[in-house]
């Protein structure tokens, strides 16, 4: 029985097992699916353990309380201002002003592990977590803006160098490299500087100038030392006259020619400066055309045809041989040349009528009559061509007692004293409104610093030869003849003096009444007990306005405004009895 009891009961023993063990199995799966579960569920619902953004811990964190956590912990730096550099040239501004802020939710987004039923995934949800950088959200036009602003400041073009001949020697200009700032590239750069750094560089790069200091070099050497190293000799047949240095200097410039500084020689001023040396030749020089008032009216006056170098063969010549160091000869042929204004050319000038004219009177002291004639003389007779400006000191001269000129009256500091040239501004006041009625260029001109009756108020012009100019341009499309007069006057009498415009009528031009405003006082007198004492009375000061107004055909096509502050005249009373005191006119 006991054997038998023993081989009934050994296999039962064994048919129990195999429930067992799928029953441990069972259970472990179900333990690791009950794992697996609470693992899904949990992950996502928080960031990962060792999650940080921008080096603030958000691990385990919700993504409502991680981004409440981010932006408590990143606000002082987010709006801390940034200083965006390019060399001396720097802005500051706040990230704002920048276009820059942080996105938290983006941030909190971007560090986030997705819900997944990848065991990793859920494993690296529940266990891992990374570091990561904040989102930066961008303006692009006012971050741009900010860097345009500063471009603004930074740009520079590149400058060329350049070769100049001063004291008949060359002279090298160096160039200079330009700067762009990359506002796309900066832009970036600010963004990527955000909530790192405080001071940025701006993104530049230098642009070279199309003549580089070394090309300047080149044609010093190879041009420009050459070429005043010494004489040209100019043959004409079985004569010859030489070129200097000096006159080669004077008509030698250089300019940028396809990426080089390229030699040109100025053929006008080439022909003025080697005519002295061609007097020898023995040719008959052409006769420019010009215009004169004969009996009240423009007549042209023919030009004449001479002998003559051509300016251009002349400059092609000297050009060719100027840069051989031997045999520096060249030839040129004498022929018939044309006057620099023909007849023909002087008749289309149109200088036919009066265009503006005007008079005012003096009291015909001594320098007056002298000085006012004097330069009344100068200038009648003028010729300016179209484009061509006057100058009344150039045509004037020096104002010296060689020279012929007189002492009289002046204005310096407020009172009157006594110049050499006294006088001359009546003149030039007289052909200021003669060509201001023309309609011609106004360039400089200054109204006496105090008001005399004599002149219109306001349209007056003054004159130094240190420091005071008046210049007009003939503007228009026709030759400008000036024509200016004195009535002769007997010292004591009462003169005159006259100016008149010949050309073609372009515009009516007239001005409006001046508006007289910002009335002033004179100061204190001045009491005087000098040797050489001149008493005067005070004047007031005053601000004057007025147009000048330009019609065609009746309508008004431009005004032009004008304004002079006149000063106060401080009156002088002269104390000293033994005093000279005679006073200077006005």
């Amino acid at each position: 029985m006991t054997a038998d009891s023993t081989d009934v009961t050994e296999p039962a023993r064994r048919r129990r097992r195999g429930p067992l063990y799928a029953a441990l199995a069972g259970g472990t799966l179900l333990l690791l699916g009950g794992a697996y579960g609470v693992g899904y569920a949990l992950s996502g619902e928080t960031l990962p353990p060792n999650t940080t953004i921008e080096g603030v811990e958000v691990g385990r964190l919700a993504a409502p309380e991680a981004e409440t956590r981010l932006s408590e912990e990143l606000t002082a730096r987010a709006e801390e201002p940034m200083t965006l550099a390019s060399g001396e040239e720097e802005l500051t501004r706040t990230p704002a002003e920048f276009g820059l802020s942080v996105d938290y939710a983006a941030s909190v987004a971007e560090a986030d592990v997705e819900k997944s039923f990848n065991p990793v995934d859920i494993w690296n949800s529940l266990t891992g977590g990374r570091s990561v950088d904040a989102v930066v959200a961008r303006d692009e036009p006012t971050l741009e803006a900010v860097a345009s602003e500063l471009a603004q400041l930074t740009n520079a073009d590149p400058v060329n160098a350049g070769l100049v001949i001063e004291a008949n020697a060359p002279v090298v200009q160096e160039g200079s490299n330009g700067r762009a700032l990359d506002v796309a590239a900066t832009a970036d750069a600010v963004a990527d500087a955000y909530l790192d750094a405080t001071r940025v560089d701006a993104v530049v790069a230098e642009t070279e100038p199309e003549i580089t200091t070394a090309e300047a070099e080149q044609a010093r050497d190879t041009v420009a030392v050459p070429a005043l190293s010494g004489p040209v000799t100019i043959q004409t047949g079985d004569r010859g006259f030489q070129v200097t240095p000096e006159m080669i200097g004077a008509s030698l410039s250089f300019v940028p020619a396809d990426g080089a500084l390229a030699p040109e020689l100025n053929a006008e001023t080439l022909l003025d400066q080697a005519e002295p040396a061609m007097e020898g030749l023995g040719l008959q020089q052409a006769k420019d055309a010009t215009i004169e008032l004969r009996d009240g009216t423009p007549v042209v006056v023919p030009g004449e045809n001479g002998l003559g170098v051509a300016k251009e063969d002349l400059a092609r010549a000297v050009g060719e041989a100027m840069t051989r160091t031997d045999e520096r000869t060249g030839s040129v042929t004498i022929a018939e040349v044309e006057p620099d204004l023909t007849t023909a050319e002087a008749e289309a000038l149109g200088v036919r009528e009066i265009t503006g004219e005007f008079t005012t009177r003096f009291p015909a002291t001594a320098y007056r009559v002298n000085n006012i004639g004097k330069s009344a003389g100068l200038i009648n007779n003028t010729l300016l061509l179209p484009g061509e400006t006057f100058s009344m000191n150039a045509a004037l001269g020096e104002r010296t007692l060689a020279n012929g000129w007189k002492a009289g009256g002046a204005i310096d500091g407020g009172r009157i004293v006594e110049r050499m040239g006294g006088g001359i501004s009546q003149t030039t006041t007289t052909l200021f409104n003669a060509i201001f009625f023309a309609g011609l260029e106004d360039v400089v001109h200054k109204p006496h610093s105090l008001y005399f009756s004599r002149y219109p108020m306001g349209r007056e012009a003054t004159l130094d030869w240190n420091s005071v100019e008046m210049k007009f341009r003939n503007d228009t499309d026709y030759g400008v003849l000036i024509q200016a007069f004195t009535n002769n006057p007997e010292v004591g009498g009462q003169g005159t003096v006259t100016v008149r415009i010949w050309s073609t009528m372009v515009y009516d031009v007239t001005a409006t009444d001046p508006v007289q405003s910002n009335f002033r006082s004179p100061g204190e007198t001045i009491r005087s007990d000098a040797a050489v004492c001149s008493p005067q009375s005070g004047m007031r000061g005053f601000t004057v306005n007025f147009d000048r107004v330009f019609r065609q055909n009746g309508a008004v096509v431009r005004t032009e405004p004008f304004e002079w502050t006149y000063n106060t005249l401080t009156p002088v009373v002269c104390t000293n009895p033994d005093a000279r005191a005679d006073r200077i006119e006005r």
